[in-house]
């Protein structure tokens, strides 16, 4: 997959799968820091606390880290800090919640879908809270006349190289251990 190629499965996962007219909608999903990106995707499923604290070093063989600029000041409906006391759920609720809760979280991400011409959303990342996760809509951003990739940070592979010395650091600042 290119760096702006939305993902038309209908997998579930948090805030998706999103269907407009019976069709799914394309979704991308990203962070503002590294760390929120990895957190997001390589430590999602990661447990806080226990003795399962890893990840197979196999399962990052087909990641890769993107970095992509929008070409356009993207309309997101904001599920932090006053976003979500106006919807009346916290946190916990919404971003919290574990693969379990999918089904229920994709039904909120449908109904802000439907309430407005925003292009996404955006939370605090659960796992990494310094960061902005995001998901967007391929059918309202445009993904060649919206989003560029940056041409000065060019995609790299999370297995090996610099891609997986920023997932070691993070599983070494994190206490995960990266199981070869």
């Amino acid at each position: 997959m290119g760096a702006t190629e939305f993902n038309a499965s209908d997998a579930s996962r948090r805030f998706r799968p999103i269907r407009s007219k019976g069709v799914v909608v394309p979704t991308i999903y990203g962070a503002d820091l590294i760390e929120g990106a990895l957190s997001e995707t390589v430590f999602h499923d990661v447990p806080v606390r226990g003795a399962a604290r890893r990840i197979q070093h196999k399962a990052l063989v087909r990641m890769i880290r993107s970095t992509i600029i929008p070409r356009r000041d993207l309309r997101l409906v904001r599920l932090h800090a006053a976003g979500l006391a106006r919807l009346g759920v916290t946190h916990g609720e919404l971003i919290e919640s574990g693969a379990s809760q999918y089904e229920r979280t994709a039904l909120w991400g449908q109904a802000l879908y439907e309430v407005g011409n925003y292009d996404g959303l955006v939370w605090r990342s659960r796992l990494f809270n310094d960061s902005f996760a995001l998901v967007l809509w391929g059918d309202r951003v445009d993904r060649f006349t919206d989003l560029e990739a940056d041409p000065d940070n060019p995609p790299l592979l999370l297995y090996a190289g610099v891609g997986f010395d920023e997932v070691q650091q993070l599983a070494d600042d994190i206490g995960v251990t990266v199981i070869s």
